[in-house]
């Protein structure tokens, strides 16, 4: 992220529900903050699931664009990621709910969820000059920029065959 922080809008899509559990939220935040502290403006996109850290998100101080609440997921199959069910709907509603709940365009995309893969992140590539994908599972391809797996003892190699040749890890 060499833009000048100064001047960069960031939007997160991450989720946080009582299947999901609460991390990806809360490493959002942090990063969030941090970017907030060097002048970032930072939104978030976050589905309204039961267990939702909706409240906390605003109490930090960041916006929240909030996505229905969806009973259903994508059924496991061969071609969905293993935790698609945890979105709540299919990834092509999801995608168009957060594609038009952007306004304009975004420096970067932060996404972390472990139902979102290649696909979501190609369809919100109008949307944005840059993606960063938080993963550690290194289980289903990414479509970004910057990859970032915080898990001790995982190496570059993992993620080879999963990103674009210029994505930094």
């Amino acid at each position: 992220m060499n833009q000048t922080t100064s001047s960069m809008r960031v939007v997160i899509r991450a989720d946080a529900s009582l299947q999901i559990g609460t991390g990806h939220v809360m490493r959002c935040l942090t990063l969030a903050a941090g970017l907030a502290d060097l002048g970032a403006q930072v939104d978030f996109i976050c589905r309204a699931h039961q267990g939702n850290l909706i409240g906390l998100v605003e109490q930090r101080g960041f916006s929240v664009i909030t996505l229905p609440f969806a009973s259903g997921g994508d059924k496991a199959s061969l071609d969905q990621p293993t935790h698609a069910h945890w979105l709540g709907c299919d990834w092509q509603t999801d995608a168009q709910q957060s594609y038009d709940a952007i306004y304009g365009t975004v420096d970067w995309i932060i996404v972390d969820h472990y139902a979102l893969d290649q696909r979501w992140e190609r369809m919100m590539r109008e949307k944005c000059k840059r993606i960063m994908c938080i993963d550690d599972l290194a289980d289903r391809p990414h479509d970004c920029d910057l990859l970032l797996d915080q898990n001790l003892g995982r190496c570059s190699q993992d993620y080879a065959t999963l990103v674009p040749e210029h994505a930094k890890l």
